[in-house]
C-alpha cells in the first residue's frame, strides 16, 4: 500500500503533465490548430489534480510536506 508521501509525489507528477499539456494546448490554439473546449476539459484536470493535492496536504503534517516537497524538487 502506497504512504501519503508516495501518493502526493504521483498527484504532483500528474499535475505536472496537465499543465505541461495546456501549455502546448494554448500554444496550438494560438494558432487556431486546437479547439477551446480541449482547453477547458484540461483547466478542469488541473483544478481536480491542485484540489486533490490540497486535500492530501491536509492529512500530512508540515515536516512531511517539506519533506515530500523536498523530495520531488517542487
Amino acid at each position: 500500500m502506497k504512504t501519503v508521501e508516495e501518493k502526493i509525489i504521483e498527484v504532483l507528477d500528474e499535475l505536472e503533465k496537465w499543465e505541461k499539456r495546456r501549455e502546448k494546448v494554448s500554444e496550438r490554439y494560438a494558432r487556431g490548430e486546437a479547439d477551446k473546449t480541449e482547453i477547458e476539459r484540461i483547466n478542469e484536470q488541473v483544478t481536480h489534480y491542485k484540489n486533490l493535492l490540497s486535500d492530501m496536504k491536509k492529512k500530512m503534517n508540515s515536516t512531511d510536506i517539506s519533506r515530500t516537497l523536498a523530495r520531488t524538487g517542487n
